[in-house]
C-alpha cells in the first residue's frame, strides 16, 4: 500500500517494493552476536520508493489511487532489482517443494546450491552468462555431462521464474548452451539372457522382473503399486497419483496386463496396501530392491543391466515385435516422442523387410 509525505510544499508519493541488504547487519542478519533489530534477523529489509507528484493535494490523491489499483493489478511492470541471491533461491525452493516431484525439488536444490557455492552471487540481477558458463566448467571437474545437462536445466528453469515474478527483465541462462552429450543405444537384455534371470529368481523378486518386463514400469511406479491400481477382471494396470506419489509429468495411463503376469499376481498375497510390499507390509525399499536384483543378475551370469535397463528391455522387444513408436510412447508414460526415438534404431529390420516387399 501506498501513501504520501509532503515536502517542501510538494506531494510524494511513497511505496515498499522488493527488499534489499539491510544497512544495520550489511547481511549478516547479526550485530556484536545479537539479532539485527532493523531487519530482525532476516539480513534484508523492504526497499521504499518515492516519487514526485503534485502541489496539489486532491491531485496527489487521485495519482495515488490510480497507482494502487494499478499495483494490486500487477500493470506498473515493477521490478524488484535489488532482489539478493539468498532470498531468491529461498523463495524458489519454497515454490519448488509445493509445485514439483521430491526427485526435481532435489535437483533444484543441488543446481542452486551449488551455483551459491562457486559464484557466490550478491543480487540476483548481478549474474551473467559468463557466470553460468564459469559455473559450468566447475561442476564439469566433479561430475559427469549427464548429471551438469540436468543441472543446467533446473538452472534454467529458476531464472525464468525469477522472470515471471519480476525480479528480472531477461533470463540470463536463455542463451547458455546445453551439454551435447554422445547418445548411445539403451542397454536391454535378449530373450536368453530373460530366461536366464527367470530362471533362477524366486518368490517377490520374480514376479517383480516379471511385472517390469511386461509393463516398462519406471521403479518408483512399481514400488507406489497399489493393488487397487490392478484390475483382474480388464486387465489393466494403472499408474495414477497416491497421497504421497505422484506419476511423472503427474499424468495417469493405462497398462493392459499379459495373462502371464496376471497369473503371476495371483500368487502374491493380496492386500489392502501395496503390490509388492516389505515384510511389515510397507512399501519396498528402491535400494534394498537394487541390492537384490544385482544378486539375481549375478547368479544368472548377466552383466551391465539395470533395473532400469528392464524398462528398456519392454520396449525394445515391442518394437522389434513392429510395434509403432507412437503406441510405445504411450506404454511408457513418455511426454515426448523425442524421447522413445531413442529405440528407433531396432525398427530398421522391418523398415527393409517393409522396402524389399515392393515390386515394380
Amino acid at each position: 500500500m501506498s501513501f504520501l509525505i509532503k515536502r517542501n510544499k510538494v506531494y510524494h508519493l511513497c511505496w515498499y517494493h522488493g527488499k534489499k541488504v539491510c544497512p544495520s547487519c550489511h547481511g549478516k542478519k547479526v550485530i556484536e552476536e545479537q539479532s539485527c533489530k532493523q531487519c530482525r534477523g532476516s539480513g534484508e529489509v523492504y526497499q521504499r520508493h518515492e516519487k514526485s507528484i503534485s502541489p496539489d493535494r486532491q491531485t496527489a490523491l487521485e495519482y495515488k489511487a490510480e497507482f494502487d489499483g494499478k499495483y494490486f493489478r500487477k500493470e506498473l511492470g515493477l521490478q524488484d532489482t535489488k532482489k539478493t541471491w539468498s532470498s531468491f533461491v529461498e523463495e524458489y525452493l519454497v515454490y519448488s517443494k509445493a509445485n514439483k516431484r521430491p526427485r526435481t525439488y532435489y535437483l533444484d536444490q543441488e543446481a542452486l546450491r551449488t551455483f551459491s557455492d562457486i559464484i557466490k552471487p550478491n543480487f540476483l540481477r548481478n549474474v551473467t552468462p559468463f557466470q553460468i558458463e564459469q559455473w559450468k566448467q566447475e561442476r564439469l571437474k566433479t561430475i559427469n555431462p549427464t548429471t551438469l545437462k540436468f543441472d543446467l536445466c533446473q538452472l534454467k528453469a529458476s531464472f525464468t521464474k525469477a522472470v515471471e515474478w519480476g525480479y528480472l527483465t531477461k533470463n540470463p541462462a536463455k542463451n547458455v548452451k546445453s551439454i551435447k552429450i554422445p547418445q548411445k543405444a539403451p542397454r536391454f537384455l535378449s530373450k536368453e539372457e530373460i530366461k536366464e534371470l527367470l530362471s533362477v529368481a524366486e518368490g517377490q523378486i520374480k514376479v517383480i522382473i516379471q511385472t517390469f518386463l511386461h509393463t516398462g514400469l519406471r521403479l518408483g511406479e512399481l514400488v507406489n503399486l497399489r493393488w487397487q491400481d490392478i484390475d483382474s477382471k480388464r486387465q489393466e494396470l494403472i499408474v495414477q497419483a497416491h497421497d504421497d506419489f505422484q506419476p511423472k509429468d503427474y499424468e495417469s495411463r493405462v497398462i493392459p496386463l499379459h495373462n502371464n503376469l496376471l497369473k503371476e499376481f495371483y500368487t502374491l498375497k493380496k492386500t489392502d496396501g501395496y503390490a509388492f510390499a516389505n515384510s511389515s507390509g510397507g512399501k519396498l525399499d528402491t535400494s534394498k530392491l537394487r541390492k537384490t536384483f544385482i544378486k539375481t543378475l549375478r547368479k544368472a551370469g548377466v552383466k551391465h543391466c539395470t533395473i532400469h535397463g528392464l524398462r528398456h528391455t519392454f520396449a525394445s522387444h515391442l518394437v522389434m515385435s513392429g510395434v509403432d513408436l507412437r503406441t510405445i510412447k504411450e506404454l511408457l508414460g513418455h511426454s515426448s516422442i523425442t524421447t522413445t526415438m531413442i529405440y528407433a534404431h531396432l525398427s530398421k529390420p522391418h523398415i527393409k523387410k517393409a522396402i524389399n516387399k515392393l515390386a515394380y
